[in-house]
């Protein structure tokens, strides 16, 4: 009786076990009550900043097989546009932002073609710091706005909260780069990526 009454107390801790290595892993997640559709994962372009720098964040954005969700530009004005949506933070700026090339699909829900994108895309941003930043430890906050829909319909509209830390350090320490592989995929040089430059998010 005494080893029963153990295995079920540690079957209760086990959730939190799980829970506890997504985050370290950096994923933020959401559910609909019925599956889980979208996973976000945050990466860092430099392992420190340094004060006046310009780096870079990622977010790899995985959506379950048969579902969907929006580009950032879309001609119907009653369909909801995929978001990264930042927090003003002082001494802190979104200079640019990447968005993909998204694919081009028709669906039941929709007269017109739509944009959307699907299975695994990765959208970006650029982050100036300024020269007055205080050294230690910040943190990046904000929301990935989307509407996520299958083949004949779409749910409502959801927001993802997510945090991105970040150390600032003196110009004598070392930094380097970090997740280049991430970092290789985003091109800020393309035309379709301006959309949203130097926008203040509501």
């Amino acid at each position: 009786m005494h080893s029963q009454f153990d295995f079920r107390k540690n079957l209760k801790v086990i959730p939190l076990i799980i829970f506890g290595l997504f985050f370290l892993h950096g994923y933020t997640n959401t559910s609909t009550g019925e599956s889980e559709i979208i996973k976000i994962k945050t990466f860092i372009s430099k392992n420190r900043i340094h004060p006046g720098e310009t780096f870079k964040v990622a977010f790899l954005v995985k959506i379950s097989p048969n579902w969907h969700i929006h580009a950032h530009e879309l001609s119907d004005e009653f369909l909801i546009p995929t978001k990264l949506i930042f927090e003003e933070k002082e001494k802190i700026e979104v200079t640019d932002y990447y968005y993909p090339e998204p694919k081009a699909e028709k669906f039941e829900y929709s007269e017109s073609e739509l944009q959307i994108y699907d299975e695994e895309v990765i959208l970006g941003a650029l982050i100036k710091a300024s020269h007055e930043l205080q050294r230690g430890h910040h943190k990046l906050k904000g929301k990935f706005s989307y509407q996520p829909c299958d083949d004949k319909s779409c749910l409502p509209p959801k927001k993802i909260e997510f945090e991105i830390p970040f150390e600032v350090v003196p110009l004598s320490q070392e930094t380097e780069d970090i997740h280049k592989d991430i970092f290789l995929k985003l091109d800020f040089k393309k035309d379709h990526n301006r959309n949203q430059r130097v926008s203040k998010n509501k």
